[in-house]
């Protein structure tokens, strides 16, 4: 499965790349809204896990975006903010996370690579 993380913290990015990759995914990395919406390659992901604190364009309007494009993209916000102040996403991993919660995440979004590690 591939997964596309926009974050702009480096080390926040890093972790969650780290364990996505080893619940199976392949992952690439954008630092902006601005950059997804600007290479399309980038969309070539089956779920998307965004930041809401994202300099520029917020996640909140990122979601927004991703939701007309790809339709069918599973997406998972991801911040340090109240989870009542997330859009709708078909998955929440809140700030701090633990590979359990990614694990989780993936599993409440409904796409856990084949082969994934149960938490």
């Amino acid at each position: 499965m591939r997964a596309l993380v926009v974050d702009d913290e480096p080390d926040e990015a890093a972790l969650l790349g780290t364990h996505l990759r080893r619940a199976g995914c392949e992952v690439t990395f954008a630092t902006s809204a601005e950059q997804v919406l600007a290479d399309a390659s980038l969309l070539d992901v089956q779920i998307a896990f965004v930041d809401l604190r994202l300099p520029g364009m917020g996640g909140w309007e990122l979601v927004e975006h991703l939701r007309r494009l790809r339709p069918g993209l599973r997406i998972v916000v991801a911040s340090v903010l109240d989870e009542h102040d997330y859009p709708a996403a078909d998955a929440r991993l809140p700030k701090p996370f633990t590979g359990e919660a990614v694990q989780r995440a993936l599993r409440e979004a409904g796409s856990e690579p084949d082969g994934a590690a149960r938490a």
